[in-house]
Order: C-alpha cells, then structure tokens, then sequence
C-alpha cells in the first residue's frame, strides 16, 4: 500500500517534512500547500509536485491518505481541524495547540475518528529511546530528579510565532519528561521573564514538577543562549545518565566507572515519519497519540497557569 501524503507548510521544517517523506518508500509525496503561494510554488518545483494555496482543495482534489501540518504555532489548530474533518491522517507539529480551549476542540475532533499523531520528534532519538530501556533496567537505581535544558539562538517570536518559549523549547523536555516517567506529576509551576522587547510570550522559562515516585523534575527554556543547548541529566540512587540530544550521546555514571553506550545515529525525523506511516498502513494507532499529547498539555498548561513573574 501506498500512502499519499501532502505537506502543509512550506517554510524551512515543512521542507524537511517534504523530504522525508520523498525517501520513505511506502509514502508518496504528491503535493504541499501554503497561503504564501510563492512558497508552495518553490518547494513543489523542487520537488515535483503539485502545489496549492487552499488545504481542501489540495486533500480533495489530490486524494490524500494523510497530510503533516506544519504552519506558525497560532494556525496549528485550525488547520489541523481541517484536515481532520476532511478524514485524512493528521500528524501536527509541536505545540499542536496553544490553549486549553483548542485542546478541548481536537481532543472531540479526535475521537471522531482518524489516526493523529503529534509531532514529537525527540521521541524517536535514538539517545532518548536508549535512556528509557536504561530507566527499565533501573540501571542506575530509584530516579530522584530529572534536569534539562533546552535554549536557542533565534527568538520565534519575531518570526511572528504568538507563543513563548515554554510552548516553543519547553515542550520537547515536558514530553520526554512523560514518555520516560509513564505518569502525570502531582503538581507544577513555573517561573518566567519577558527580557526581550519584540513580540509575546516569555523568553525564559523555569518548570517544576513533582511525579508521584518522588521524582523532582526541573525544566529550563530560553531564547537567551548564545549557543544552542539540548541536555538533560537524571539522577538515581545508584549513580547518574546524562543525555545529549543534538549529538545522539548518553554516560552513566556509576561511582567508579563510566558507561558509554554504542547508539547508531539515525534522525529522528526519519523515524517519526516513518512510524506515522506505517501506522496508516495498518491502520493501528501510533504509540504516541492524542492522548499522550493531551496529558503533556495538560502538564504544560497547569504549570502556566502556576506561573512566578519575576519583578
């Protein structure tokens, strides 16, 4: 079976779902569409495919099986609806939503039917998915806290994005948090600042969370850092893992030795897509669905809505 997919959104990461999808076998890339026609004219000529300034006309007249939605965070939902109400397949790019009110919408939206997957791409690193085989085999005992990092050079609010850096940085580590932890946290917070005068939302972000096993979770996001940063440290009772996202890099510590484990470097986005495809070929849910992302939204949000502004 072949799966016929189309892309929406044609700035830089739409392109890199166009070419993804051009190099899985089971998918058919046929055509992209984006309201910026001079966009979508240029990634189908690079492609050779059809393009399109409207995503029904796009889904209808070039039946698709399933489409990637990858627009400016404030239109994810929207067109995510969309797509969903013209029953394709839909995985949407983080953040999927930006408020609790659209997360009520998609979550009926949803269970009308349809597979959806949420664009949670630090899933399918190979370091993440060695660190949680690692966490199963306890190798480093009871965990007592996660810390992570995240920060970038390019503030997205001045590319127009209407969100801040929880929505934008945080929610990478939020999901990965819940994927290794397998439990909602009991309580979280957040303290945050508005350092740059350009655009909404905060530029640095620090969340707390506190998990039922007596794991103390901290996340830290900014747009401040010179130099982009992706890590995370955990900490057990019999010694500490510490992760590289970027470079696909794990070391356990464990008093007097190192471990270094041999991880093959694959890109994640490759995995992702390819997992979202064969879950519409068997028409089986992905392992990370809607309510996965409604749980770390939920998360998200409750620690929004606790949230410390500094004077």
């Amino acid at each position: 079976m072949e799966v016929r997919v189309g892309v929406i959104g044609c700035g830089w990461f739409g392109s890199a779902h166009a070419r993804v999808y051009r190099a899985i076998g089971d998918a058919r890339l046929v055509a992209v569409a984006d309201k910026d026609e001079n966009a979508a004219r240029r990634l189908a000529e690079y492609y050779h495919v059809n393009y399109y300034t409207s995503v029904e006309g796009m889904i209808r007249k070039e039946s698709l099986d399933a489409v990637s939605v990858v627009v400016t965070p404030q239109h994810l939902f929207e067109v995510t609806k969309e797509a969903l109400e013209l029953g394709v397949s839909v995985l949407t790019e983080k953040p999927i939503v930006t408020s609790r009110n659209e997360l009520s919408l998609l979550s009926s939206l949803v269970k009308k039917g349809g597979i959806f997957m949420p664009g949670f791409i630090e899933l399918f690193n190979p370091a993440v998915v060695k660190l949680k085989e690692l966490l199963r085999d306890e190798i480093i005992g009871s965990i007592s806290s996660i810390s992570s990092r995240r920060a970038g050079r390019l503030p997205k609010k001045i590319l127009g994005w209407k969100i801040g850096v929880i929505l934008d940085l945080g929610i990478h580590e939020a999901y990965v948090h819940r994927y290794l932890m397998d439990e909602d946290p009991l309580d979280s917070l957040s303290y945050t600042a508005r350092l740059l005068n350009d655009g909404e939302g905060e530029d640095l972000a620090i969340l707390i969370s506190s998990y039922p096993s007596n794991v103390i979770a901290i996340i830290e996001a900014n747009w401040l850092t010179t130099a982009g940063i992706r890590s995370m440290t955990i900490t057990g009772e019999d010694g500490s893992i510490s992760l590289d996202y970027a470079d696909q890099f794990i070391r356990v510590e464990k008093g007097d030795h190192s471990l270094i484990p041999r991880l093959r470097k694959e890109e994640p986005l490759y995995k992702e897509l390819s997992h979202f495809i064969e879950s519409i070929k068997g028409g089986k849910d992905p392992v990370v669905g809607f309510e996965f992302a409604e749980d770390v939204l939920n998360n998200i949000f409750n620690a929004m809505d606790r949230r410390v502004v500094p004077k």
